[in-house]
């Protein structure tokens, strides 16, 4: 049973813990950056509206619908994570993008009939995830704060194993 799997597989990356945020200085600027990774179109709430949509959504199959589940809340701690990072660089966590653009529920897919375009779909919301976490390195000098953004990489690049797995799995039925 793939759910089995995969939950285990979660079960053994969480043993890697998210690094403790040290030695963060007030940067509004970069806080302000952090917003598109926190609730831009491809953040972290986008994600996991997404997930849970995918969850609740009975097309996809009692099984993809538990995993989709477990991705959530992963994504769940990365709001988290980010959204105490926002704070201590000197915003509050207000659900918007880089350009104070409100989040909304136009940035679901709502359209999950056929699961490997759904799965497609999350893999490219995930590499652009990493993306994103890969220019948020590249724009401080914090150790900290690297680190904890290459925890978050680290799960996203699980999700996107999971959704392949799923394409996989499913083209073998």
């Amino acid at each position: 049973m793939i759910y089995e799997d995969i939950k285990q597989m979660l079960r053994e990356r969480d043993k890697i813990p998210y690094p403790e945020l040290r030695g963060i200085n007030k940067n509004p600027i970069y806080a302000k950056y952090l917003y598109d990774s926190f609730a831009g179109k491809m953040g972290e709430l986008s994600a996991i509206t997404q997930y849970i949509f995918e969850h609740i959504d009975k097309k996809l199959g009692q099984e993809v619908n538990k995993i989709m589940l477990l991705v959530a809340v992963d994504e769940m701690k990365h709001l988290n994570k980010i959204g105490n990072l926002i704070q201590e660089l000197g915003l509050p966590p207000h659900y918007v993008s880089a350009k104070l653009n409100p989040w909304n529920s136009n940035f679901v897919r709502y359209d999950t009939g056929n699961l490997r375009e759904t799965m497609e779909y999350n893999i490219f919301t995930e590499k652009e995830a990493i993306k994103e976490y890969k220019r948020g390195i590249a724009n401080t000098r914090n150790i900290s704060i690297q680190k904890l953004l290459n925890r978050i990489i680290l799960d996203e690049k699980s999700h996107i194993e999971i959704f392949t797995r799923i394409i996989e799995e499913s083209s073998k039925i």
